[in-house]
């Protein structure tokens, strides 16, 4: 082979390395797309499975804090509550480490893309975490540390308030109303009933933000406590705009039986997917020297990425627990889907702003790389180095799909009173019409005097 011979061989396969590249990054998966044999094991109730499929996810650095989450989710499905707490503390923890992100990390985020980032937890996780580490609290029978939590969460809010203007969420309800259960069930009858008027206020913005009506539950809860605590004024107010009779004086005593607090973790949360464009736009100089010969220059692909939510399918709309002849329904308290979908709206101008910017910076590199090319005075070289830059370019531009995959749909609650004993706790699951899509039974549940009693169930449709 000669040397003509040998230069082209060689510039073919610079050219076919450029495309294998292509073809390699390009092929790389989203985080969300890589969620898919986790959620059909945890439809299949293959816990352990979904676990191992968690476990293969701990490696990644940036990563860490959705696994830790993902993980502490599936152990509390297990229930494994305490091994749920672990792993929820230690995501607690990280999410902290990063709240202040780093330099070295935002610089990187600028060349490549988002998902670069140390992943952080979205507001809203880093509340929810909290939540969830309650309600784990609540089912082990520890109040007092379900209290700390409960605490935390109000540390949390404030901070989001006053980071995000205009953030539909700075309020969350149902972490709100767990707290004044909480404090009910240690006596605190006084902050039980600031924790409600919270919940309430909370409440009235979700019937605006994310379609979450007043639970019926927690008007009467206001009323019964306005009333228990002497505050007759705040009670005819309550009486009137809930349009609930005040109750008889007398009728207030503390009852003798116990309550079931029955939680239906519905569905998935929605996931999160990409949808790209790819553009030819003339090279940013060009703009700034009209003089400059079309000959020298060539057209600059940019590629901009970005997120939105797709929600997962799920007939489930209600369940009816049944406790010894008696009977309630669930009604809603939290819509995860529409909260997540309003955090990444507020997000958009931000995340939209970037992706513009690195679709710019790139295109000056792309242009860096034509110049370098036409100085050599060679075409192959020039055509190599061109398309070795603009595969790059595009294959690296994704947009950020993490979010923590296995928080549900939305949160509904029940509560039946009933008198102290062991039951056994049947639970249906309601499509439209209540047609009953499943059922499952709970032996051996203790329900104590004057005590709660809580019971998670988690749905995952197939």
């Amino acid at each position: 082979m000669n040397t003509g011979q040998l230069i082209v061989a060689s510039r073919i396969g610079l050219l076919l390395g450029a495309f294998a590249l292509a073809s390699t990054l390009t092929g790389c998966a989203t985080y969300s797309e890589s969620f898919g044999s986790i959620e059909r094991n945890l439809s299949a109730h293959q816990y352990d499975a979904a676990l191992k499929d968690i476990e293969k996810q701990s490696g990644s650095k940036t990563d860490r804090v959705l696994y830790l989450l993902n993980k502490g989710m599936v152990l509390r499905m297990k229930r494994d509550f305490a091994g749920s707490n672990q792993m929820l503390e230690a995501a607690k923890a990280e999410m902290e480490k990063l709240y202040a992100a780093s330099v070295s990390e935002n610089t990187l985020s600028f060349i490549v893309n988002d998902a670069t980032v140390s992943y952080a937890g979205d507001d809203y996780e880093q509340v929810l975490v909290h939540l969830y580490m309650a309600f784990n609290y609540l089912e082990l029978g520890q109040p007092n540390d379900a209290r700390v939590e409960a605490l935390q969460v109000d540390i949390k809010l404030r901070e989001i308030g006053e980071k995000i203007s205009g953030d539909k969420f700075t309020e969350d309800a149902l972490s709100r109303y767990l707290t004044g259960l909480v404090y009910e069930e240690l006596g605190e009858w006084s902050d039980a009933m600031i924790a409600y008027r919270k919940a309430y206020e909370a409440y009235q913005k979700y019937s605006v933000n994310f379609g979450v009506p007043i639970p019926d539950m927690l008007k009467h809860d206001l009323l019964r406590l306005a009333q228990r605590e002497g505050l007759t004024d705040e009670a005819a107010i309550y009486s009137k705009e809930f349009g609930i009779a005040l109750a008889q004086e007398g009728s207030l005593a503390p009852e003798q039986e116990g309550e079931l607090v029955f939680v239906l973790n519905n569905g998935l949360a929605p996931i999160k997917r990409e949808k790209a464009a790819g553009l030819w736009v003339p090279p940013p100089t060009v703009a700034m020297n009209a003089t400059r010969s079309q000959k020298q220059t060539m057209p600059v692909m940019v590629n901009i990425a970005l997120p939105y939510y797709e929600s997962r399918p799920n007939k489930v709309l209600s369940a009816r627990v049944s406790v010894s002849g008696k009977q309630a329904s669930t009604q809603m308290m939290e819509n995860i889907d529409a909260i997540a979908r309003a955090s990444l709206d507020s997000h958009m101008p931000a995340i939209t702003a970037r992706s513009i910017a690195r679709a710019v910076a790139k295109g000056v590199i792309q242009e860096s790389v034509d110049r370098a090319g036409n100085r050599k005075n060679d075409p192959a070289v020039e055509l190599i180095g061109s398309l070795f830059v603009r595969v790059a370019a595009i294959a690296t531009e994704r947009a950020d799909t993490r979010s923590w995959l296995t928080l549900p749909a939305n949160v509904q609650l029940a509560r039946l009173s009933v008198p102290p004993g062991s039951y056994t706790v049947t639970v249906d699951l309601l499509g439209a019409g209540e047609r009953v899509i499943a059922s499952r039974e709970y032996p051996g549940v203790v329900i104590s005097k004057k005590h709660k009693t809580y019971l998670t169930q988690h749905w995952v449709a197939n």
